[in-house]
């Protein structure tokens, strides 16, 4: 009787790490959807502002190092900006546009200062 009572307590731990990595798992994805609309939120505002601009008078930006830090970024916001060319139809000027803004937003995340372009 006791090796049964053994038994059963060690699925119960067992059930109860498991619960607890699922809960883990649910809340890693809850705050990593939030992360996603704060950087779609982000891209789009970004977006707005690019088209507002004239391109002779866009900031020049930085070339940045490749590093871990940028290529989980970069495959990040490429997940949010195929999200917004499912979501609306684009001309070739949209397009320009929105690659500008990624690549503003992205220069701002990895905290690269950006220089003025004098033209």
């Amino acid at each position: 009787m006791d090796t049964n009572v053994i038994e059963h307590q060690k699925r119960d731990q067992e059930n109860n790490s498991t619960a607890i990595g699922k809960e883990e798992n649910k809340s890693a994805e809850g705050e990593q959807h939030t992360v996603r609309n704060k950087l779609k939120e982000d891209l789009q505002v970004m977006w707005h502002k690019v088209r507002l601009v004239q391109m002779c008078e866009r900031e020049k930006l930085p070339k940045l190092k490749t590093n871990s830090k940028f290529i989980k970024f970069q495959e990040e916001i490429n997940g949010v900006i195929d999200e917004l060319l499912e979501d609306e139809e684009m001309d070739i000027t949209d397009i320009n546009n929105l690659i500008d803004a990624t690549a503003t937003i992205i220069t701002q995340a990895l905290n690269e200062p950006s220089k003025k372009n004098i033209t």
